[in-house]
């Protein structure tokens, strides 16, 4: 069992005994995410691809509070918790700046012009040196300003 599985358990227990039914409820899905992936494979999953089904979790529920309406406060106040709990169990996420300063970064290591049929090269490269780190969305949109 991986270290971050084994946190998301411990987390899960002291939210049943608080009573905290949206963290209970997001921490189990991730543990059902990540245990089953764990037995379908056969071994144990490491740090980063544990990662990957919080990550995977956090983009399903922004999607969620993004289709959301408007006039329904408490489903998007809750929504927005799950997103803080996800958040907690990620490293920091880069901003918009720092993404764009690691684009820069990459194209020139690769030397890379700064036009479209770059993007595929450059996207790749980011999402496999900063895992966990990035939003592919956010860095997709950096990069469509960058290229030309």
């Amino acid at each position: 069992m991986g270290e971050l599985l084994k946190q998301l358990r411990k987390d899960n227990m002291m939210a049943m005994k608080e009573h905290d039914t949206v963290k209970k409820g997001v921490l189990g899905m991730v543990i059902s995410a990540v245990a089953l992936a764990e037995k379908e494979k056969g071994v144990e999953l490491s740090k980063e691809d544990e990662l990957t089904y919080v990550q995977r979790e956090l983009k399903q529920t922004r999607d969620s509070l993004q289709q959301t309406p408007a006039s329904r406060t408490d489903l998007i106040e809750e929504t927005k918790k799950k997103i803080e709990i996800l958040e907690s169990y990620l490293p920091k996420q880069l901003s918009a700046e720092e993404i764009k300063e690691a684009i820069e970064k990459i194209m020139s290591e690769k030397g890379l012009e700064p036009v479209k049929k770059s993007q595929g090269v450059v996207m790749k490269e980011m999402m496999a040196q900063y895992k966990g780190q990035v939003d592919g969305k956010l860095v997709n949109q950096v990069l469509g300003t960058l290229l030309h």
